[in-house]
């Protein structure tokens, strides 16, 4: 009878689950993967289901279910701290008081819940370290060896060794919280920027950049490090204990000044202090190291514990340790505590027999790490015609592999999603982006325009195990199939470079024959790739190999910066064509860029206008005559008058006046020169595409216009301003347009246009009452917060429904008559004391507000010469009389409802009854109604055919 295993970590960070039947490693996978939200931490009900569903078994059918955490230390440890510190920590004590309550203090419940009522049979609580200890011996090549663990905090402990012999392990020191190296490299990270928890890697990646020149001052006032590696902190340096944040101002006056901003640059200072906090940590690795070594004798080390991911500290653990031999657990953070209970159950505490899965290559029983789902070809294939995608569809892997080798000798960016999932945070060849390392211009290329983040990160090769030596500085013999240690390129590989360079200036200069993983210190995280493991990626590299007579290519995982790595076909569809990944290969389906139906070559802005494969062929007309305007020369020209249209930076000018509004009565030309003479918004704080998508995505509702509006999709932004919001969308394979009246507005948009490459994004000059475009040309029309500045708001929107296309939608935003009130009191105060007294206003009260932006939204508020005020019932009204079906507001036109909920903004609502519409309507005077000023948001669908 076969004996099941569950192992669950959850509630803290990357919950995950596990299964093992009988010691063997069945499956195991984050919940991440399958929400979508980064380090999700719930209860992992879909990673449990995948679990059991790769094993054919129901709850019922588990032997026990082991949780990777001891719940009531770690609240003795928080009560224990709070106490010690108190009254100082009240306000971090009661935020996390509520969770404790409700999950963590009745952990038995929650599990069982969780698994739907379903297993009535024990559970089991090992401590935190013990499952870590676990995960990284019970996999192991090794019949015995030293174990070390590294992390933050579980219960106590933040460190503990030991040593593993057969099927035990035994842990018999530790160090305990609040001394801790991963919350001291935690407080660097906090304090140079970046995010807890899942910025340390960042600070890792710079410290290259920087000189360690501030390690004394942290070790003579940090802390108190001892022969052994053990240290003590003098925590009146950090406030992780009594606080919300990670450093005091004893620790900010120690380093020249308060953390840095995320949205800030990064100076030398920070470089230089992450080059000292990575040679401490590596000072720390090594001590405790030896010192181990010295304890048990052993030959072999296993690590695990988010710091065993710091893997430039692996790197000197292996050259300059005692141990000659080190594994560790490819999922180090708490992710692989899942995995690590279900193993100590099975061996330790059940004592069942260990068969160590140990040959002459080192082969150990964690499966290459991958654990996870897959996909078939016939999922793929049902997956991609749903979604309407061009692909061409290969007959056996040899093909597949050789197309896609072509592709990447070629230059080409590959989305790689075959086979199992990874268990873990890397990407080792599964869920992978692929590409060609002897590019100089690939690592800025997949940093800036692919993964969207920060252009020093370096990239990670794979190289065919055998022929890893020639490349790196490794032992002929030796493998790293998890892509958790640093080496230095082999010296015959490398290139002289300027040794006066500084900061990052250094990415400008190549350092080896593969620049685009040789990082600027000349090291490299290295990942062997072997043909028991790696399969298909094997096939691929020695095809790619081959061509190009290089066995190495750049692997980073398989995802947008913000997102978890992919997990389904459907993710890895959606970042391909939100990326400029040139080719997704999934199974035996190669899918380009290039063949998809919005996708356009680089092209000038006469070009796109010449030419019939331009965002704006085909799509112009003279606003003057409805007539075609042909490109002449330098100008556009109307082919039924033959008036000249200018283009000017860029940017057609076809602004053209109407006559259908009375002179005394049409705001136009005021509004015009309003916007002209002040741009609003701005690109003050958007100078890169990761920092535009970053504020874009902070906004909910461009996040889930960016969701919904389908790739390959026409889109029209009228009245677009600088062209934030047309720049976002073009990121993805969708082909924008952006129009206002204001040529100073759109220049802004166009220079960020060009100096990004958007190449499906264009902007044109023109008067939303005189259209210059064809008709029924767009899939979706938006108009946010424009109508309510001319003198004819539903002239404006009749004007607008010709451009859509049958089946198409309709987005127009305008101030409420409701949620405007408080704004209109503000204005009478703002007049009455000369623009003081700002701060009544709730978006000019924000902290990360920059002076531009405060200034723009303070004009476009209060200063503007002309605005409307509307209802819903009216909008209403007006799609009714038009022959368009409503589809839902923002806000939801019902109290119950919400309007940004569902899969997709066009997915239909009900339009209540006047009394809800008045709840509602009255419900934006306070909350989120005034955050942005009192506009509501109105979309309707376009029928296939309009009746009129």
């Amino acid at each position: 009878m076969t004996s099941a295993i569950l192992g669950i970590s959850a509630f803290y960070h990357d919950s995950a689950a596990a299964l093992v039947i009988d010691g063997e490693i069945v499956a195991a996978a984050q919940e991440e993967r399958f929400t979508r939200k980064k380090h999700d931490a719930s209860f992992p009900k879909h990673a449990v289901e995948y679990c059991l569903d790769a094993a054919g078994l129901e709850p019922e059918d588990l032997a026990y279910v082991g949780f990777y955490d001891k719940p009531l230390m770690t609240y003795g440890r928080l009560l224990e701290t709070y106490l010690g510190y108190a009254p100082r920590g009240v306000e971090s004590y009661l935020e996390a008081l509520p969770l404790w309550l409700k999950e963590k203090l009745h952990m038995r419940s929650a599990l069982r819940d969780g698994l739907d009522g379903r297993f009535g049979k024990r559970f089991i609580f090992s401590e935190h370290h013990e499952s870590h200890a676990a995960s990284a011996f019970f996999p192991s090549p090794f019949e015995e060896a030293a174990v070390l663990t590294l992390d933050g905090v579980g219960e106590w402990a933040t460190a503990s060794y030991g040593k593993g012999v057969g099927n035990r392990v035994e842990l018999s020191h530790e160090l305990r919280f609040p001394h801790s190296l991963g919350l001291l490299y935690s407080a660097f990270t906090y304090y140079c920027g970046f995010e807890v928890n899942s910025g340390e890697y960042k600070l890792m990646g710079l410290a290259p950049y920087g000189t360690p020149t501030y390690v004394d001052l942290i070790l003579e006032n940090l802390m108190d490090l001892k022969a052994d590696g053990s240290f003590r902190l003098d925590m009146s340096y950090f406030n992780y204990c009594e606080g919300l944040t990670m450093t005091s101002p004893r620790f900010d006056a120690l380093f020249g000044g308060p953390p840095r901003r995320s949205s800030d640059p990064v100076d030398v200072r920070h470089m230089n202090l992450a080059a000292s906090i990575q040679k401490v940590t590596e000072e720390v690795m090594l001590r405790i190291a030896r010192h181990l070594h010295e304890e048990t004798g052993s030959k072999n080390l296993c690590l695990a514990g988010g710091v065993a991911l710091n893997c430039v500290g692996n790197g000197r653990l292996l050259r300059e340790g005692p141990f000659e031999n080190i594994w560790i657990q490819p999922a180090a953070g708490d992710a692989g505590g899942a995995l690590g209970v279900a193993l100590l159950i099975w061996h330790q505490l059940l004592d069942n027999e260990r068969v160590v899965a140990s040959d002459s290559t080192g082969t150990d029983s964690q499966k290459g790490s991958f654990l996870g789902v897959e996909y078939g070809d016939e999922e793929i294939g049902l997956f991609l015609d749903e979604v309407g995608a061009t692909f061409e569809q290969l007959p056996d892997d040899e093909a597949t592999c050789d197309t896609v080798a072509t592709e990447l000798a070629e230059g080409s960016v590959i989305g790689w999603f075959q086979g199992r999932m990874e268990y873990g945070p890397r990407a080792l060849g599964a869920r992978s982006i692929l590409a060609d390392p002897r590019r100089a211009d690939m690592q800025s290329k997949i940093n800036q325009k692919v993964k969207f983040r920060e252009g020093f990160r370096p990239f990670a090769p794979i190289v065919l195990r055998e022929r890893a030596h020639e490349y790196f500085d490794i032992r002929e013999d030796q493998e790293s199939p998890y892509m958790l240690m640093v080496t230095g390129v082999a010296e015959d590989k490398r290139i002289p470079v300027d040794s006066e360079a500084a900061g990052f200036t250094k990415l400008q200069e190549p350092r080896s024959t593969i620049p685009a993983v040789t990082h600027v210190d000349s090291s490299a995280r290295v990942q062997t790739v072997d043909a028991e493991r790696h399969g298909m990626l094997r096939k691929l590299m020695e095809q790619f190999d081959a061509k190009t007579g290089c066995p190495v290519l750049v692997n980073t995982s398989f995802n947008l910066g913000w997102d978890p790595i992919v997990c389904t076909p459907e993710d890895a569809y959606k970042t391909f064509m939100s990326s400029d990944i040139d080719v997704l290969c999934m199974g035996r389906f190669v899918l380009r860029k290039r063949d998809q139906p919005m996708q356009v070559k680089s092209l000038s802005a006469s070009q796109d206008v010449a030419e019939s494969t331009g965002v704006l062929a085909g799509r112009l007309r003279s606003p003057c005559c409805d007539a075609d305007l042909p490109y002449i020369g330098t100008k556009l020209r109307c082919e039924a008058c033959g008036h000249e249209f200018e283009i000017t930076d860029g940017v057609p000018q076809l602004f053209w006046p109407h006559e259908e509004i009375a002179a005394d009565t049409d705001v136009t030309d005021v509004v015009k020169a309003f916007y002209e003479d002040a741009p609003f918004p701005n690109y003050n704080d958007h100078d890169s595409l990761s920092t535009l998508i970053e504020k874009s995505r902070a906004g909910l509702y461009a996040r889930r216009l960016d969701e919904t509006i389908p790739y390959n999709s026409s889109v029209l932004e009228v009245g677009c301003g600088t062209g934030q919001l047309s720049n976002f969308l073009g990121i993805g394979c969708r082909q924008v347009v952006g129009t206002d009246m204001c040529l100073n507005s759109l220049r802004l948009g166009e220079e960020f246009r060009r100096k990004h490459g958007l190449n499906r994004v264009r902007f044109v000059q023109m008067n939303l009452f005189r259209t210059a475009l064809a008709g029924e040309q767009f899939d979706v029309v938006l108009c946010n917060g424009v109508l309510h500045h001319t003198a004819d708001p539903l002239g404006g929107f009749e004007s607008l429904l010709p451009l859509v296309k049958p089946g198409g939608h309709i987005v127009i935003g305008l101030y409420n008559t409701y949620g405007r009130l408080l704004t209109d009191l503000r204005r009478v105060l703002f007049r009455a004391t000369g623009g003081r007294a700002r701060w009544i206003d709730p978006i000019l009260r924000g902290e990360n507000l920059s002076d531009d932006r405060r200034r723009a939204w303070f004009s476009d508020q209060y200063r503007h010469p002309h605005e409307s005020k509307h209802d819903m019932g009216e909008v209403l009204d007006w799609f009714d009389e038009s022959g368009i079906e409503f589809v839902r507001g923002v806000p939801a036109l019902r109290p119950e409802d919400d309007g940004l909920a569902g899969r997709t903004l066009f997915e239909a609502q009900p339009r209540g009854n006047g009394f809800d519409r008045l709840a509602v309507q009255v419900g934006q005077l306070l909350g989120e109604g005034q955050k942005e000023g009192g506009l509501f948001v109105m979309i309707g669908r376009k029928p296939e055919r309009l009746n009129r």
